[in-house]
């Protein structure tokens, strides 16, 4: 093994160390020398791959973002039909991030506590999924947009409709469902965010 490769290696042990312990503990209630006796390395070595524990938390939502965004690809790929219009096509990518948020409350129980956490510690800028808003970043939006865009053009998707701000509540409605955890039962939760992108997909769609 390389001197690379070790350090891939053993990043990724942290990482997954890291994440297995944030959800099931919560990251506050979580030590570097936890993480690194799950790793199998020394707590110098934690700290000498990432330098902080904040680092380390970044790191790992990040990471869980990706796999998160990779499942909810997966799904609305595989949904796919011949010859799809614009709409039906945005309707297949909203209905599978549903799909994979209903299928994933450990990770929004955790979205819940590293939200509190970049607060508190000063770390949002550093959070993918604190940028779901930005017109910038390609997360679950960019598709959906691509697919009105296309949909205007075959003539499934309404005229009237102002893209940006379809986006914009699409952005409220996948990152918005994490504040309402503490505040109702998760089924309802779901419910509620499931109905939401109902009404978009009604809304979007050329009568």
């Amino acid at each position: 093994m390389t001197r690379e490769e070790e350090r891939t290696t053993n990043r990724n042990a942290i990482i997954q160390a890291a994440k297995d312990r944030f959800l099931e503990y919560g990251i506050d209630k979580t030590t570097v020398a936890e993480i690194a006796e799950d790793a199998k390395l020394s707590a110098m070595s934690v700290y000498r791959y990432f330098g902080t524990k904040q680092s380390i938390a970044v790191a790992v939502a990040n990471h869980l973002l990706q796999e998160y965004l990779n499942e909810h690809r997966r799904r609305y790929a595989e949904a796919e039909q011949p010859k799809e219009t614009g709409h039906e096509t945005f309707a297949r990518i909203i209905r599978a991030y549903v799909d994979t948020y209903e299928a994933h409350p450990e990770y929004v129980d955790f979205l819940q506590d590293i939200g509190f956490y970049s607060m508190r510690e000063g770390l949002c800028y550093d959070l993918d999924y604190m940028q779901f808003g930005s017109v910038h970043v390609d997360h679950i939006d960019r598709p959906a947009r691509l697919a009105l865009s296309r949909g205007r053009k075959d003539g499934s998707i309404r005229k009237d409709i102002d893209i940006e701000m379809i986006g914009m509540i699409l952005a409220n409605l996948l990152t918005g469902g994490v504040h309402f955890r503490g505040l109702i039962d998760e089924k309802q939760q779901t419910n509620i965010i499931r109905h939401t992108a109902e009404m978009i997909i009604y809304y979007t769609k050329e009568a």
